[in-house]
Parts: structure tokens; C-alpha cells; sequence
């Protein structure tokens, strides 16, 4: 644990380990350093520790104006900013959990989640996510407020819930000046035990579950990630994935309110190119798909006919004879990094904006190793950690200055892992979430004798480190009676620039058949280069030269893995997987049930 965390909890009056006492001490003893920055128009703007602090309590103080008590709940929609992190650091001052929800789930999920978690007041980005909630608002009897950070468009809009943001935090003000004590008051009643946050679960098999995360769990992680990450003030992390996913919240808030880092937001996820070159995060969070989509992009770019595409093409291939951390290389093959290293690799690095990055971590799904290995060999040492909703984050990772037999990794100190008799893994540890809210038969059917029970089929080896083989409800069995695992597969193929999305289908099936999800802008770029003429992404998809394509990516691929996981047949998807239309949660997981009753066709006919 950090020394200096560890007096400030020790020294502080009540000596309560939650992150609004954290939040309080920068804003005494660094106040002019920079907590958060964001990008609007291109311009960086930063907030002082002091500011964030001032900026909280006024928030917090305006949702006590509005008559909520400790322990209500209040739901951020919104896509990530610095008042998503000022709003629920508001709360924590004042005793009231944050509830985050998917700025792009649709209306009847958001009606879920605030009916599920008793929401009182919901804060909006902008006009879209205000429609939404205004849609469903006669079905939210609890609800008083809804306050909006962007106005555009909402100055003609007249209902007595609908308030400003900045208006709000006036409101705030004014209970301050009333009662200058009001959050050292609130401050008082605070416990470690107490919740922190809910988290919507993914969804990815039905409608999400509330989680309950207590600051009890928050500090545990803090205190074993910063172990194994040695964080410290200077770090930067740029924040990207939504803030309502665990991950997020893990390097945005968790560990950046722990070490006191600096919390980056840009303009959009769109123009995450560009804000990782302006930031140079030293703290890098990749989920697969990101990391595929920058594998991506390099291999595109090393097909070109040119000359810096001929050298990339070569440093690439180079790089695979020293893309294992854990061998120590000879003379020769040192000699050989340092050279490409000079030459390209330096420079590729730079290009995605991580040239300063010191850690890079990949989590919340399995990543295929010839993904990981491919970073490794271009100098970015990923490493893989596992976690989930109810692990508050994370709980284990794979050490890159220490080899483990388990894709990932060796768990954090102060947390066990073992399997069931069916393979199971359980995990028992202060990073055990509380439970769903309102929900004790999931809970009980989630925890039991203080071991979750995660719902992942997994190995643990001698060493003490851990591999992840799929989802226990994932697992296929083919009419021969093989067991499958999806993910292993689906990943391998995942590899190829050209393929998105991979579902395999399996399950009492005579072979393994998929479909297939192109990667439009891998494509598209291909289809340019070969003169295939095009309009859309159906006519894309149903081009012959595509189909040959896929086919011959497929056919590549394959031969990486065993005889009877090869995928025999495939059908190309006619349009983009949809959240709106039930086939993958918000964060893109895909709802394997929903995608093969609606391709029900598709795949009949490859079995025909």
C-alpha cells in the first residue's frame, strides 16, 4: 500500500477509509494540482484537486437541498466527462450512491435500471439522453429532478423536474452559505461498510442486476492493485470506456482518487487516436476489442506498397522472435530489438500514443495470446488481469516480471481462488462485492460461505495463477458430444483484421459453423485498394471477392486450432451487430441467445 494513503487514513479525524476523505486531503495538501482534464474544442481545461473538491461539495450539498437523504440513489447517463467524476464524488461527500447508466442504452433498459435501484434524481449529458428519460418519466413515481449538463436544445423545454447543471450547483452554494458545516457534517456519519456505488451487471443473458460496491471493497483494490501497479501522483490514464462499467471506474476513479493520478477525459471516443497521442498516458486500460483494433490498423497499414510499410511490414515479423517477456534473449536477437526498436518500433508506438505508457492492462473479456504476443514483440508489455462486476474490478493479474502457467495471472494479495467440483472458479476476498440491490436470491445464489461464484469455467495450477476456459453457460457441446469453448475460438479468428465479430455456433451441432461480423473500415479499405465497387455495408458484405475473403481468413486461421474446433461453414452478417436491437449489452458482449434466434435462417441453412 501506498505510505502516503496510509497516513491518510491513520491521521484523518475519524480515520473512515472511503474516497471523499481522500478527495478532501489533495484539496488541502495539493491544491493546485491537476485532478482531472478535459478536452472540448480541442483545448485542454484542467480542475485543481481544490476546484474538484469545491466544485463536489456543492453538488453534493444541492442534492441535499433537493430533500435526498444517505444511502438513496441518483443515476448518472452520460457519456465520460469531468462532471460524471464531480457528480458522484458529490455524492460520496453527502452519503449518496451514484448509479451509472449506459449512455446508449435504450429507454426501456434505462427504465429498468432506475426502477430496479429506487433512483430519486437522474443527471443527463444532453438532450438525447433527457428524451429518454422524459419518455418513461410517468413510469418513475420516485423521480424529482432530472438535471442536464448540455443545454443545447433543452431552453425550450418547460417541466418543473428538468434543472441546469449549473443551476444546480447554485443551489448547492446557497445550502453551503446556510450551513457551511453541511458536508463536514455528513462526513461524520460515514462507514468503510458503506455503499459506495452500484454498478449495473453486463446483461449479456438477461436484463442487468444492480451490484453493490461498498468503500470497504474500493480501498481493498486500491491497496492491492497499487502493490503490483506501483502508481503514483505523476501517473495519467485517459478515461474512455464507460464510467458505468467496474473497469472504468477502477483506473478512473478507484486507483486515480487512491495514488492521486490525473484523470484524462477527450473529446469522444471517437477521437481517442488523437487524445492518446495529446496525453501520453503512462496508465493504458484496453478492452479486446480495442487492442484488436489497433492490431488491426498496424497490419492494414503494413500492407500498403510503400516504403515505411515495407519496413513495418519487416519490424513486425522481426518482432515475433522477442515478443515473450519471460525469455531472455541472446546476444544476437538483442542486438536485432534494439535495431528495429530504433528503426520502427519506437516509432508505431508513438503512432498510437503510447510511447510513455509504462502499464498497459487488457481486461473485461479473454484476449487471444497472439494479440497479447503481438503488443509484447512492438514493446508494449500488456499484461491480462481478470475481474468482473461483482470483484469490484479486478482480482488477479499476469505479472510481466513474473511467469505464471495462467493466462491471468496470479491473484492479488488478500484474495483466493479455487473451482468447484465443476470447474467453477470462486473467489473469496475483501474485493467481494455487498450483493444485487434488493435482490437476496441472486446474492445468495452468488455468494456462499463468503465465495462468489463467478460463472466462469477456469483452471487454477500449481503456481497459484489461473486461466479463464469460458463462461460455464457459453460452453457448446457438439453432437458428438465435444465440449467447446467459444471464446478460445472465437478470439483466435478475431485476429484477423478483417473479421469483427465471431459468434460460433456449436451446440448440439455436427460441426462448428459461425457468424461472421466483417470489420467495415479493415474491409472497405481492402475493397478500395482492389477496385470493388460498393454502396453500403449489405453490398459490401455480399460482394464474391469478400466472401473470398472472409473465406480465405477463416481457412488461416483454422489452422491454429484443433481439428475438431475448425469452423466448417459461415454465414457473413448483413448489417452491424445492434444493442438496440438485443444482440449485444452496451458494452458489446454479445447476447449469444438473442443472435441465434433472430439468425435462426442463416444458421439452419449451414447445416443443410
Amino acid at each position: 500500500m501506498n505510505l502516503l494513503n496510509q497516513n491518510i487514513y491513520n491521521n484523518s479525524k475519524d480515520k473512515v477509509r472511503t474516497l471523499p476523505v481522500l478527495l478532501q486531503f489533495y484539496s488541502k495538501t495539493r491544491p493546485k494540482q491537476i485532478a482531472i482534464r478535459q478536452k472540448r474544442f480541442g483545448i485542454w481545461n484542467e480542475v485543481t484537486w481544490e476546484e474538484y473538491e469545491k466544485e463536489a461539495s456543492n453538488f453534493g450539498s444541492a442534492l441535499l437541498a433537493l430533500g435526498l437523504k444517505k444511502g438513496e440513489n441518483v443515476a448518472i447517463l452520460s457519456e465520460n466527462r469531468k462532471e460524471w467524476l464531480i457528480s458522484e464524488l458529490g455524492m460520496h461527500l453527502v452519503g449518496i450512491v451514484p448509479v451509472g447508466v449506459y449512455p446508449t442504452s435504450p429507454s426501456n433498459e434505462i427504465l429498468h435500471i432506475l426502477l430496479s435501484t429506487d433512483i430519486k434524481a437522474i443527471i443527463c449529458e444532453d438532450q438525447e439522453q433527457v428524451d429518454k428519460v422524459l419518455k418513461i418519466k410517468n413510469s418513475l413515481p420516485l423521480l424529482k429532478k432530472i438535471i442536464y449538463i448540455d443545454k443545447k436544445g433543452l431552453n425550450s423545454y418547460e417541466l418543473d423536474k428538468l434543472m441546469y447543471w449549473v443551476d444546480f450547483l447554485e443551489e448547492g452554494i446557497k445550502q453551503l452559505n446556510i450551513n457551511p458545516d453541511t458536508i463536514s457534517n455528513c462526513m461524520k456519519n460515514h462507514s468503510e461498510n458503506d455503499i459506495a456505488l452500484i454498478v449495473p451487471t453486463s446483461g449479456s443473458t438477461g436484463l442487468p442486476k444492480p451490484a453493490m460496491i461498498s468503500f470497504k471493497n474500493i480501498y481493498f483494490i486500491g491497496c492491492a492493485s497499487e502493490k503490483v501497479f506501483k502508481r503514483s501522483k505523476s501517473d495519467n490514464v485517459l478515461s474512455y470506456l464507460p464510467l458505468c462499467h467496474v473497469a472504468e471506474q477502477l483506473f478512473s476513479v478507484f486507483n486515480a482518487m487512491h495514488s492521486g493520478y490525473t484523470a484524462n477525459f477527450g473529446e469522444s471516443i471517437r477521437t481517442i487516436q488523437q487524445d492518446l497521442r495529446d496525453i501520453g498516458p503512462t496508465i493504458f486500460l484496453g478492452v479486446p476489442r480495442i487492442w484488436q483494433k489497433i492490431q488491426s490498423d498496424i497490419l492494414i497499414q503494413s500492407k500498403k506498397k510503400n516504403l515505411q510499410s515495407f519496413i513495418l511490414r519487416n519490424a513486425i515479423n522481426a518482432s515475433r522472435q522477442f515478443n515473450d517477456p519471460w525469455i531472455k534473449l541472446n546476444i544476437f536477437l538483442r542486438l536485432k530489438k534494439y535495431f528495429w526498436e530504433l528503426v520502427a518500433l519506437r516509432h508505431v508506438r508513438n503512432g498510437i500514443g503510447l510511447t510513455k505508457c509504462r502499464m498497459a492492462i487488457s481486461g473485461a473479456a479473454p484476449i487471444s495470446q497472439e494479440t497479447l504476443k503481438f503488443f509484447r514483440g512492438l514493446g508494449l508489455p500488456i499484461m491480462e488481469g481478470f475481474g468482473m462486476t461483482e470483484t469490484s474490478g479486478a482480482c488477479t493479474i499476469q505479472l510481466i516480471d513474473k511467469h505464471s502457467e495462467g493466462a491471468i495471472g496470479f491473484p492479488f494479495d488478500g484474495v483466493e481462488l479455487k473451482t468447484a467440483e465443476d470447474g467453477e472458479l470462486l473467489i473469496k476476498g475483501d474485493c467481494v462485492f455487498v450483493g444485487y440491490y434488493k435482490d437476496k436470491e441472486s446474492t445468495d445464489q452468488s455468494i456462499k460461505d463468503g465465495w462468489l461464484y463467478t460463472g466462469d469455467i477456469a483452471k487454477v495450477f500449481n503456481d497459484g495463477s489461473a486461466s479463464i476456459i469460458d463462461r460455464k453457460k457459453d460452453i457448446l457441446i457438439t453432437a458428438a458430444g465435444k465440449n467447446l469453448s467459444p471464446s478460445v475460438i472465437e478470439n483466435t479468428v478475431k485476429v484477423s483484421p478483417y473479421i469483427k465479430e465471431c459468434i460460433l455456433i456449436a451446440d448440439g451441432r455436427r460441426f462448428p459453423s459461425a457468424l461472421i461480423q466483417i470489420d467495415f473500415d479493415s474491409v472497405s479499405n481492402w475493397a478500395d485498394r482492389k477496385s470493388i465497387p460498393y454502396t453500403n455495408f449489405k453490398n459490401l458484405v455480399e460482394a464474391n471477392e469478400v466472401i473470398d475473403l472472409i473465406s480465405k481468413e477463416i481457412e488461416k486461421y483454422n489452422n491454429k486450432l484443433a481439428n475438431v474446433e475448425r469452423i466448417k461453414k459461415f454465414s457473413l452478417l448483413k448489417k452491424e451487430l445492434d444493442h438496440d436491437d438485443g444482440e449485444v449489452t452496451a458494452t458489446m458482449k454479445v447476447r449469444r441467445n438473442q443472435i441465434e434466434k433472430t439468425y435462426s435462417k442463416e444458421i439452419d441453412y449451414m447445416y443443410t
